[in-house]
């Protein structure tokens, strides 16, 4: 199929679907440092960097209508998440770019729709009036789709991280096969793999120490050790991207005291042997599980995470295996950044750019991408694959709904 990808982010929706077959003829990115992400790794992809919001309906229609199959992508999704602003009743502005995607929808009338966005968007509201979901149901069948939602887990489909999200696919057609993709994993390994962990994703890396690692292409320091890691390590000769966080002595000690699923949170405070009561640091850190899947990647983990192992916060490189990204798959812009809040107040407007962190977190698996681009494929044409209709047959019903 021929794709747009809308909220592009650096590009890990567009990798998966390409790793499905499908060609991308063109994405949308207004940041600054993941348009950059997203040209070095998709240079056949035309990437336009505009706000959507500044562009007709017109033109979407004038260069694209007839020449797309697939509309996805994630509109910004930070005011829908349960852990932000919407649990004290604050409606983020950008909540509204939900009916932007679905008005390039109706200007283009693809075959198919695929949208992302995190879990909470089944019980969020777009503002006081909408809840989410409903909204975005109603405004795909007024413009002739069948709606279809699903939440799917990341680590049920092979990557090594907890990551809920919901996906919801358009189609002109009813489905008669589901157009999400059947678990490949789980958490018990009974009737499928086991969950992959952390180490299965990580363990191969540069074991580097707090501040040290370079941003440029090194050399690996063995062989794969899983897998996982093989298939990442494919094209390419070395990582990139791997940087420690600079820590003081005093917090790499509170790291160390931090045991494997422990956090910072839970020292609070402790009695000496002297009877003297002290306070021990309280972190917003944990240290993850090297035998579990990771906590999920957000869009500002860098201090939320502690290495399974060594004593400092992750690399972007960890995180990106840990996402799935190939090491072929190179991050540009700074690999963190102050908050947007202080950048802005600073007057550095030019430096209010989602940091690699950011990139990261903010992006779709391409691992599960890629399932999901060969799942919708078959679900619209089935007998591709060699399915049996038979007439007693019905359409899936829409989940979720």
């Amino acid at each position: 199929m021929r794709v747009i990808d809308l909220f592009a982010g650096c590009g890990g929706l567009s990798l998966g679907l390409q790793q499905a077959g499908h060609e991308i003829v063109a994405a949308f990115e207004i940041d600054k440092f993941a348009g950059d992400t997203y040209e070095r790794n998709h240079p056949a992809v035309s990437l336009v960097r505009r706000d959507i919001r500044e562009l007709s309906s017109r033109y979407f229609a004038r260069e694209f209508a007839g020449l797309v199959d697939l509309v996805a992508g994630g509109p910004p999704c930070q005011g829908f998440s349960v852990s932000g602003k919407r649990q004290y009743g604050i409606f983020s502005s950008q909540n509204e770019l939900v009916f932007e995607f679905m008005r390039v929808v109706g200007a283009l009338q693809p075959r198919l729709v695929l949208m992302e966005n995190v879990g909470g968007f089944r019980t969020a509201r777009i503002n006081t009036k909408k809840p989410a979901l409903a909204a975005v149901k109603r405004s795909l069948e007024d413009l002739g789709y069948h709606v279809y939602a699903s939440v799917l887990q990341a680590a049920d489909f092979g990557v090594p991280q907890y990551r809920t999200r919901i996906f919801i696919v358009g189609s002109r057609d009813a489905l008669y096969v589901s157009p999400f993709p059947a678990p490949t994993h789980s958490r018990t390994g009974v009737l499928t793999p086991r969950h992959l962990s952390v180490l299965d994703a990580i363990s191969d890396l540069p074991q580097i120490g707090a501040g040290r690692g370079t941003e440029e292409l090194q050399p690996y320091p063995g062989p794969p050790l899983t897998p996982f890691q093989t298939i990442l390590r494919l094209g390419s000769e070395g990582i990139a991207n791997h940087v420690a966080m600079k820590h003081s002595s005093e917090i790499i000690r509170r790291f160390a005291s931090i045991p494997p699923g422990g956090s910072g949170y839970n020292i609070g405070r402790s009695r000496h042997a002297d009877n003297e009561t002290v306070t021990v640091y309280k972190m917003n850190n944990q240290r993850l599980r090297g035998d579990l899947p990771s906590l999920c990647i957000t869009a500002n983990f860098q201090s939320n995470y502690v290495h399974p192992v060594l004593d400092r916060n992750l690399t972007a490189r960890e995180a990106a295996r840990i996402m799935s990204f190939p090491d072929s798959f190179v991050l540009k812009g700074k690999r963190t950044l102050m908050s947007s809040s202080l950048l802005k107040a600073e007057g550095r407007h030019e430096e209010n750019h989602l940091s690699q962190y950011n990139q990261i977190g903010n992006a779709v698996p391409p691992l599960l991408a890629k399932k999901l681009g060969v799942q919708i494929a078959i679900a619209e044409n089935p007998r591709s694959q060699e399915f049996t209709l038979g007439a007693s047959e019905t359409p899936v019903q829409p989940s979720l709904f």
